[in-house]
């Protein structure tokens, strides 16, 4: 249930190579104001990042270096590496680590320009004979909605060897638009206060979300594995269009935008990119353990979510076309190029746990009367508009798996042929899910656990619910649901091993002030044999 606000306006983009190497580095210094960051960990190699802030414009010559131990005693290798205005001063590299050094171990690097040193930061890869890792999982970091506390206690309560995101990494809207209210309070008006359209926009944005202190502490501590949302181009965006893109032609053309979204995003985030740079798909192995897939459900095959009201006429809602559209099985949310490239993926796998990282919910999932639960009598202006669908047994998220139910039903058939159970990773929700994931059959096909957000507000944030209400209800009324939380803020932890994988939902305890502390937590066991899945009680 998504409510946007948006301004519309247009920038510039930007200014290209135009003077030697030497003749700028003797004129100019430096910065390293976002942190650095590494990415796409491999068995032999990773991406390592950072961006320069130069004073003055033109290209810049920077040096890599990097240590087996924190104080640089010892550099085991360096090289020299060139930005400029045409990759807004960011520096990504895809260093063989394990060329130079025992890279599984742990190493760490750090980038000097002139006279500038960046922070250090530690990364790594995996060996072949990794029996455990420890991941974080996060999603949906809004940065005018709070600070980034789930990023710092990340970086600090648990040694994580690798955390994922899953997509909404920043935002879109202007000031003014959605989650924006405390903003000016807490000093995190968005950067710039319109909505991001050009790549100097989404420039701009991605460069205030790494100067966030959370954010800087957690990119340096582990390796990142990411994929994009819908955020990270505009609202519930689709493969040739998006909700929060205006069709008036103010907004200019919607393939541009989001190419400028794709540049800027491969600019700012330690990922490694591919020939198509709309293909942010792609698998990582960590040892025999995991099997990780990082799928695209946004913007490559993804055909045009359905929207109830257009089947509302005088004579009342038009449930049978309603049906036959939703279930058609020419509607698509992977595309057969993605979904033909997960075969074949899974089928040369043996590793012991099948894990696919993805933007939304694959569970089967609807929402209760919402308005028999407010806590006031006063039933809020945006939720108007669904009330007339209660009692149809709509789907409540028709941007999630849920609107493509012939896709989900394919990707499952998939996995019982490959004969693979897995774990769906999600996020985009902004609330916390854990469900065991049943096919047509009703057959036990994996499990799915939902990651909170970062700061992005939740159900209850928006609505005065009797929050023991809804969560009763939601769960009795969802065979597959098993648990939820929809009030708190955080990430999740898993904690990987051979024969079990343990599942933390950490909530922090605030977004208004920096402050790292874990206010709660609720774990769960899922077992090798069979995925059973146990919570474990506090």
């Amino acid at each position: 249930m998504k409510r946007r606000q948006a301004l519309k306006i247009t920038s510039i983009a930007a200014i290209g190579l135009s003077a030697s190497i030497s003749s700028s580095c003797s004129k100019n210094t430096y910065s390293f104001n976002h942190g650095v960051a590494s990415g796409d960990p491999l068995e032999d190699r990773v991406i390592l990042w950072t961006r320069i802030t130069p004073q003055q414009t033109g290209p810049i010559e920077a040096t890599l270096e990097i240590s087996e131990d924190k104080s640089f005693s010892k550099i085991c290798y360096s090289t020299k590496l060139q930005t400029s205005a045409l990759s807004d001063y960011t520096i990504k590299y895809d260093f063989l680590a394990k060329r130079y050094c025992d890279s599984d171990k742990g190493f760490f690097y750090r980038f000097k320009a002139g006279s500038s040193f960046s922070e250090i930061g530690k990364s790594k890869t995996f060996s072949k004979k990794t029996v455990s890792a420890k991941i974080g999982v996060f999603s949906c970091s809004n940065f005018p909605a709070g600070y980034f506390n789930a990023y710092q206690a990340g970086a600090e309560k648990n040694d994580l060897d690798l955390w994922l995101h899953l997509g909404d990494y920043l935002y879109e809207y202007p000031m003014g638009g959605y989650a924006t209210d405390n903003a000016e309070k807490l000093g995190r008006t968005p950067s710039p206060t319109h909505e991001m359209i050009t790549l100097s926009d989404y420039r701009q944005r991605h460069a205030q979300y790494k100067l966030d202190q959370g954010s800087k502490a957690l990119h340096k501590h582990a390796p990142l594995i990411a994929v994009w949302d819908d955020h990270e181009f505009s609202n519930d965006a689709w493969k040739k269009g998006a909700e929060n893109h205006s069709e008036d032609g103010l907004e200019g053309d919607f393939f541009a935008r989001r190419s400028a979204a794709i540049k800027a995003y491969y600019e700012w985030m330690p990922i490694r990119e591919q020939q198509n740079k709309r293909r942010i798909f792609r698998e990582f192995k960590i040892g025999k353990l995991i099997h990780l897939i990082m799928l695209d459900t946004r913007q490559y095959g993804r055909d045009k979510q359905l929207q109830p009201k257009d089947y509302l006429s005088k004579s009342g809602f038009n449930q049978a076309k309603f049906y036959n559209d939703l279930n058609s099985e020419n509607r698509e949310l992977l595309g057969a190029e993605q979904l033909s490239w997960i075969e074949n993926s899974v089928l040369k796998s043996d590793n012991t746990w099948t894990i696919f990282g993805q933007q939304v919910l694959m569970a089967k999932l609807k929402f209760p009367d919402l308005s028999k639960m407010l806590k006031t009598e006063e039933v809020p202006d945006f939720l108007k508009p669904y009330l007339k669908f209660l009692g149809l047994g709509i789907p409540s998220n028709l941007d999630a798996w849920d609107g493509y139910p012939a896709a989900r039903n394919n990707l499952y058939q998939l996995m019982k042929n490959a004969k693979k159970n897995f774990i769906s990773l999600a996020g985009d929700t902004h609330n916390s899910w854990v469900s065991e994931l049943e096919n047509q059959s009703g057959k036990k096909i994996g499990i799915e656990l939902g990651a909170p957000s970062v700061t992005s507000p939740g159900i209850t944030d928006v609505l005065n619910l009797d929050e023991n209400k809804f969560v009763d209800s939601i769960v009795k009324i969802n065979k597959e649901l098993q648990w939820m939380d929809p009030s708190n803020r955080g990430y999740l932890f898993l904690d990987c091993m051979e024969d079990k994988i343990i599942a933390s939902f950490n909530f922090i305890k605030e977004l208004n002030n920096i402050n790292s502390e874990i206010s709660s937590s609720h774990s769960f066991v899922i077992y090798r044999e069979g995925h059973k899945l146990e919570e474990i009680k506090s």
